[in-house]
Order: C-alpha cells, then structure tokens, then sequence
C-alpha cells in the first residue's frame, strides 16, 4: 500500500510539473499509457494522479472518453472565482471575529514579504506565486476550518499556471506596493464588513485582469 501512495504521488508531481509548464496539448484526451511513461510509473498510478488533478480544477473527465486539461472560457473562469470568492471572504470573515494579536502579526508579516518582493527587481516570478499562494492558504489554515483550507489549495494550484501572465498587471492596482499588506490590515480590523469587503475587491480584481487577459488570448 506504501508503494502503491509513492507511486501515486510521484505520477502526480511530474504530471502537475507537465501541466504547470505547458508541457501537455489543452483540449486533447490525454493518453494514460504516455503519462505512465512520463511519471515513469504504472497506468494505476497514473489514474490515481488523475483523479487528484481533477479535483484540483487541472483537468476535467468526459464519460466514455477521458480526461483533458479544458481549454479557458469566460464561463469557467468566472464559476472558479466564484468558488475562490465564496471561500475567501468567508475565511475573512472568520479571520475577522476571531484571530489574535499574536496570529495577525504572523499573517501581516507574509503580506510584507509578498509585497517586499513584488518591488524587488530581481524577484523570480514562481517565488512570487509562492508566496502569494502561501499566504492566503495561511489565512485559511488561521480560521481552524481545514475544509476551507483543502478546498483553496485546489484553486489556488490552478492560479499558478497563469501567475507570470497576472503579474504583468499588478503595477496597475492602487496603492499596489501595499496590496496585501491593505488586504490583512483589513481583515484584522475585527471589522466583519471591512474584512469581507476588502476580499471581496482583492478576488474581484483578480477576476477582471483575468477576463482581460482572456480577452486578449493571453489565457489559451
């Protein structure tokens, strides 16, 4: 059973790697028997992995056909923010009514970094998308609500595959060089309205850059 998980996971990471480096065909059927090769695992693996990148929004099952990584449209990028956005400003809320002195600190501090290092002109994009995916996975976990926190490490993989593309857009948000830091201020405001409305705008400008970019054929 122990080789059987390793193996499973190792056919999960290289196909993650594939798909996060756009390394596999969108919108074609993906054969098993080359993805087993890929991994350098066995088609068992392999379809365990499948059905883990499928919850994570990287790849979607048809009946009788098999599974593909789906090509962008304006409806699906809208139904996963809205996910995204159900999720988060309830963890904001949360966050809002209960986090303690001790545990906002902690959170504004990652709200630096991610900004600190969006100003640095050495910064390395996939450290960026790191951070930035570090933090708000951190804000789940400080709710206590681990089901909210495996739902955002989900969606939250999937933004990575765009995160180069996003970050050409940043330097138009406002007071952009304090972006987080103004996000966390807010939710550890112990103010339920500012907390849930400042998500809100966060997830919303992340939406309209992205339906933006899918309009200029940025997200193919």
């Amino acid at each position: 059973m122990s080789d059987q998980t390793t193996a499973s996971d190792k056919a999960y990471r290289a196909i993650l790697q594939a798909i996060l480096e756009n390394k596999l065909p969108k919108g074609e059927f993906l054969s098993q028997r080359k993805l087993a090769a890929l991994a350098k695992t066995s088609i068992i693996s392999v379809r365990e992995a499948l059905k883990r990148l499928e919850h994570e929004h990287l790849l979607e099952f048809i009946p009788k056909w098999g599974v593909r990584i789906p090509l962008e449209t304006r409806e699906r990028i809208i139904a996963l923010y809205g996910i995204r956005e159900a999720l988060e400003v309830m963890v904001a809320y949360l966050l809002a009514k209960t986090i303690s002195d001790a545990e906002a600190e902690l959170l504004y501090q990652k709200a630096e970094e991610c900004d600190l290092m969006r100003t640095d002109s050495t910064y390395i994009i996939d450290d960026v998308a790191k951070k930035h995916r570090e933090l708000h996975l951190r804000m789940a976990e400080t709710t206590g609500n681990l089901e909210i926190k495996k739902e955002l490490e989900c969606l939250s993989l999937r933004s990575l595959l765009y995160q180069s593309k996003k970050l050409v857009g940043t330097s138009k948000i406002d007071n952009s060089e304090r972006w987080h830091r103004w996000l966390v201020e807010e939710i550890i405001s112990h103010d339920t309205v500012r907390a849930q409305e400042a998500m809100h705008h966060h997830i919303q400008h992340g939406l309209h850059y992205d339906l933006f970019m899918f309009d200029q054929g940025m997200l193919q």
